[in-house]
């Protein structure tokens, strides 16, 4: 799982909620994502949006048209919650918006890894 946050605390908390069913990768913006998307496919993407250097958008446009990651299940986890709909038509699978309930963040992995 590759998780691509600014906030460090955000990226604890996710690894504390799910726990020991994913390694995980971590990317504090835009470009270290991009960079481990390059090394690895991840079974899922949690990405925020607004990242520093290259934006969760322009992360998500590359993950979509490179056909290695284009099928890779994208979850958007913001504060922006009024970017709910353009994550969407960006390529998100689903948008959560922090702060987020642990219970639905599990639940929304689960329903897009199991998939």
């Amino acid at each position: 799982m590759l998780v691509c946050d600014d906030e460090d605390s955000l990226r604890e908390l996710i690894r504390a909620v799910l726990g020991d069913r994913f390694t995980f990768i971590e990317a504090k913006d835009g470009d270290e994502a991009l960079e481990a998307l390059a090394a690895h496919v991840p079974s899922v993407v949690l990405l925020d949006l607004m990242l520093p250097r290259t934006s969760g958008v322009d992360v998500l446009a590359a993950l979509r048209a490179d056909p290695r990651t284009a099928a890779v299940p994208v979850i958007v986890v913001s504060a922006w919650s009024h970017l709910d709909r353009e994550a969407l038509d960006a390529g998100a699978d689903r948008f959560v918006a922090k702060p987020f309930d642990p219970d639905e963040l599990v639940a929304v992995v689960d329903e897009l890894v199991s998939t």
